[in-house]
């Protein structure tokens, strides 16, 4: 029997229509199938790194400073300082109190190697003294507690310490510290930190830090702990300066820390 045009348009409405049905009905499906997969999907954490090999620690040297008003050369254990009166008027603020003022200032510096996504890294740790006013705005009541830098180092840019000849400076855009009146050391935490910065892509604006190192004619080592120095020529503030301040030891001294 031949179906009238009426007929015929209803009867393409009709499959039209249970096709769209169909379409709805698969999409449904396809999310509901997505949605289990997600939900059934374990949680997995990130995988902790870990310290490999370690150096011994430097625990001991000589910081010099040249105090331009006297014209003499003023140095103390672990810390580069200028002012005199510590030894004289002040003695008894020797150590962590004059120290925790200071930027250049050590109490061990160690080397320690991790790897992570298959790349071996330096790390070079060094911990600090450090402080704070507890009343900022009037400068009143300073606590002094430890911090632990770690600067994280190629192997490449690591290995430079294997041939030091004259001046030359390690650098690194990868830092991360731990350590406050409030926060103390926890390795696995560190290590967390570690990570999470090494994953981050740096950029050309990130900060350089930087671990100048100068050999003399008599085989000595002249040094700063690692810092993000300034390069500014208008300022004198946080610059490399070894004719006028350096931390010194001999060559012996100074390798306790280096891994071959």
């Amino acid at each position: 029997m031949l179906k009238t045009k009426k007929e015929k348009t209803m009867f393409n409405l009709k499959n039209v229509s249970k096709m769209k049905n169909l379409k709805v009905m698969m999409m449904t499906l396809m999310m509901c199938l997505i949605t289990m997969v997600s939900f059934g999907q374990d949680r997995v954490n990130r995988e902790k790194l870990s310290f490999l090999d370690k150096s011994n620690q430097l625990t001991t040297t000589v910081g010099w400073s040249y105090n331009t008003t006297l014209g003499e050369w003023v140095d103390y254990n672990n810390v580069i300082e200028n002012d005199k009166t510590y030894k004289e008027k002040y003695k008894s603020l020797q150590g962590s109190y004059m120290m925790s003022h200071r930027t250049q200032n050590f109490i061990s510096i160690q080397t320690k190697t991790l790897v992570y996504k298959d790349i071996k890294y330096y790390v070079l740790l060094v911990e600090k003294w450090n402080g704070d006013y507890q009343y900022p705005n009037i400068r009143e009541d300073w606590r002094i507690y430890k911090t632990m830098y770690g600067y994280i180092f190629t192997e490449t840019e690591y290995n430079k310490l294997n041939n030091i000849d004259g001046v030359m400076n390690l650098e690194t855009q990868y830092m991360v510290s731990m350590g406050s009146y409030y926060e103390k050391y926890d390795e696995i935490v560190f290590l967390d930190k570690i990570q999470t910065n090494l994953s981050s892509e740096k950029s050309k604006y990130s900060s350089t830090y930087t671990f100048p190192i100068k050999k003399t004619e008599t085989g000595d080592i002249r040094f700063y702990v690692p810092n993000s120095f300034s390069t500014s020529s208008y300022s004198s503030y946080n610059k490399v300066d070894f004719e006028k301040e350096y931390f010194e030891t001999t060559f012996d001294n100074f390798s306790k820390f280096i891994i071959k």
